[in-house]
């Protein structure tokens, strides 16, 4: 994030974050506008140039202003201790998650579309490290989870950190986007539950036996 952008009074900088989730949210990060989302803050270009040295660096402000908000709505996952606690606490987590962007369809579009590897971000550097920064959760994540016993131990951990986030992904879109076209047919307890399933199948040493 540009350092000029830190000193924006909050008043200045809520309105043009906000104009610029629903200018993403509205037409994906390719198809957004620089100049309808200062027209749509109601503040000045020179004002915007001022704090912002471009687009990119408006967008990479945009990424982490909801990384803060999904924090501090979801917070973190605490680390289980022991191999019982594992499959609960990444139920519960996921659970939050996934309500928190259920309530935030807005959100998770903005979202997406920054992280899209075909969009115009895919070549930013501070865009590569948020994705490394989530391999390295991620991957954190499943290494306990094998020293606990509750995560499978005879794929590559790289390997089985890239079908997690592949499986996530296209499970998460799924559910988004059926959410959004008929909400009265989507079930959040459903999802979860099969989701869950899902994840239990391809990584825990059950479903390794139960395929091998």
């Amino acid at each position: 994030m540009s350092l000029r952008a830190r000193k924006l009074d909050e008043e200045k900088r809520e309105a043009l974050l906000t104009a610029a989730m629903e200018e993403i949210a509205a037409n994906g990060i390719d198809g957004a506008s620089y100049n309808r989302i200062i027209e749509r803050s109601g503040l000045s270009k020179g004002v915007v140039y001022y704090y912002f040295d471009n687009k990119e660096s408006l967008y990479l402000t945009v990424l982490e202003e909801v990384e803060r908000k999904f924090l501090a709505s979801v917070g973190k996952l605490k680390m289980p201790a022991a191999r019982e606690e594992f499959w609960t606490a990444c139920r519960s987590y996921y659970e939050k998650a996934i309500r928190y962007g259920a309530g935030n369809l807005g959100i998770v579009k903005v979202v997406r579309s920054l992280a899209d590897p075909s969009s115009g971000m895919k070549g930013s550097a501070e865009m590569r490290e948020n994705f490394k920064r989530v391999e390295r959760w991620t991957g954190n994540l499943l290494k306990r989870g094998q020293d606990l016993g509750a995560i499978r131990k005879d794929v590559p951990p790289d390997l089985l950190r890239n079908v997690l986030q592949a499986v996530g992904h296209t499970m998460d879109s799924w559910f988004f986007e059926n959410l959004e076209k008929d909400p009265g047919n989507v079930s959040v307890e459903e999802f979860l539950s099969s989701a869950l399933d899902m994840f239990r199948r391809i990584l825990s040493p059950e479903g390794a036996e139960v395929h091998g």
